[in-house]
């Protein structure tokens, strides 16, 4: 029967090839993470600019239902959720995806048009501006 004394370098042996495994386990889940955190910030990123472009729909359709309705452009963004005769144009008061809140820049171009717009600086995955985006 093996003594106690030469059980124990196996035992110390075992825990070396544990930790071993441990740290090896460790190195390539961190590999791992490292590869897939900007591939997911990537997908957010393009899943917010696709909401951008879905709201931004749903605003030129409302001030074209809105036109159609009233014969005049409105004047301000406000009046797109609910006019004076208590017509609704817009389903609902749509947040910035990039800044989240209801803060869109609400302006006129050259010709009287209305354009609505991204209060947000940040730059998109193709590298132009968010408030670009019309």
């Amino acid at each position: 029967m093996p003594t106690f004394e030469s059980r124990q370098p196996v035992a110390a042996a075992r825990r070396g090839v544990s930790l071993l495994i441990i740290s090896v386990s460790v190195v390539l889940l961190a590999i791992s993470l490292a590869v897939a955190v900007p591939r997911v910030d990537l997908e957010v990123r393009r899943g917010k600019e696709d909401q951008l472009r879905f709201v931004l729909g749903e605003f030129k359709r409302a001030v074209n239902k809105f036109e159609r309705c009233h014969n005049r452009m409105p004047a301000a963004l406000e009046e797109l959720l609910r006019d004076n005769l208590g017509n609704s144009f817009l389903r609902q008061r749509y947040p910035d995806p990039f800044t989240g809140r209801f803060d869109w820049v609400f302006a006129r171009d050259e010709q009287g048009r209305v354009v609505i717009h991204s209060a947000s600086e940040e730059l998109s995955i193709s590298g132009a501006k968010y408030n670009d985006f019309r």
